[in-house]
């Protein structure tokens, strides 16, 4: 009779005992679901995902020299085999006609975060002794992107000075530097003795045009950079020159404004701009010879005529556009 009270008793506090974990569960909180957001501080969280990459921000930023709205963009910056990663560096970011950013980094990190503005831009990293090629990124504003990759490399310095063909000093004239791919190329102006320079430039080969990339008007000379070299380029005369004045206008004879105008000479020189309200285009630094322009307007409408050009005077054309 005594064994058969201690079971009964036994079984009693078992029963309270699972009675007492089920209601535990009753009790608890669900779960929540867990996924790579919910691991990380409630400061790290993305806003939101598509398909599983970040969402970028496209709220408006006040900063200077950027653009509104502007929207932020990740750089992984990585250096040369052999080179040691610079304490600090800086990326430029270029997307005309706004002027250019420069965003400094002091703190070693190889992924860099900018502001950058809807559109295409040009990015390129810079550091002492440092440089890297072009990167185009065409950006939506809204969507993340991989982080592109700039590369950064031993790099120097090309320079030289233009000249009149009286040995004179040419100051203003357009000198490009072309490396091996179509979006390499920089473009600066000589000042008031001629000199023209292009730092941070790149191990490579390259060509120095003059006047414009799309129609030298001297020969085109190729300069190679090498390690620990600063390139001086030998002095280069141009030709005798003249300018050009294009004036645009409908066929009612009003002037008209924004249109492109573009033309190429028989001898090197190249026409590109866009009409002042007045209706004209001034052009510098063109061999004489004829230019054959085409001209289009934001309408659809366009025409054609062309521009003759003496050595030391401006030639003057008109061109009437119509639908």
């Amino acid at each position: 009779m005594l064994m058969l009270c201690v079971a009964v008793l036994v079984s009693a506090l078992l029963w309270l005992v699972v009675m007492r974990g089920d209601s535990d569960d009753l009790m608890a909180p669900p779960e929540r679901p867990v996924g790579e957001d919910a691991l990380l501080p409630a400061e790290s969280r993305s806003p939101a995902t598509i398909s599983g990459r970040e969402v970028v921000s496209a709220e408006p930023r006040t900063e200077q020299g950027a653009l509104s709205p502007a929207g932020t963009l990740r750089v992984q910056v990585d250096v040369a085999p052999g080179v040691q990663f610079p304490a600090h560096y800086e990326l430029l970011i270029d997307a005309p006609p706004a002027p250019r950013m420069i965003a400094s980094f002091d703190d070693g990190a190889r992924l860099a975060t900018i502001a950058i503005s809807p559109g295409r831009s040009t990015l390129r990293g810079r550091a002492e002794g440092l440089a890297s090629r072009p990167l185009v990124v065409v950006f939506d504003g809204t969507a993340a992107v991989a982080p592109p990759r700039l590369l950064l490399e031993p790099a120097s310095r090309i320079g030289g000075q233009v000249t009149e063909s009286s040995g004179a000093p040419l100051s203003g004239l357009p000198v490009a530097l072309l490396g091996a791919s179509n979006i390499d190329v920089r473009i600066v102006q000589s000042d008031a003795e001629g000199r023209y320079a292009f730092d941070d430039v790149p191990l490579g080969a390259y060509r120095v045009c003059f006047g414009a990339a799309d129609g030298p008007i001297a020969p085109v000379v190729p300069v190679t950079v090498e390690r620990n070299e600063v390139r001086d380029v030998p002095p280069k005369a141009m030709p005798d020159l003249g300018e050009g004045e294009i004036r645009v206008l409908d066929r009612a004879g009003q002037p008209v404004a924004g249109a492109r105008v573009q033309g190429a000479g028989q001898r090197g020189g190249w026409i590109d701009g866009e009409s002042d309200p007045q209706g004209f285009v001034r052009a510098r630094f063109l061999p004489a010879g004829t230019y054959f322009l085409n001209v289009s307007a934001a309408d659809g409408s366009a025409g054609q005529g062309p521009l003759e050009i003496s050595i030391g005077r401006i030639g003057r054309a008109v061109v009437h556009i119509r639908q």
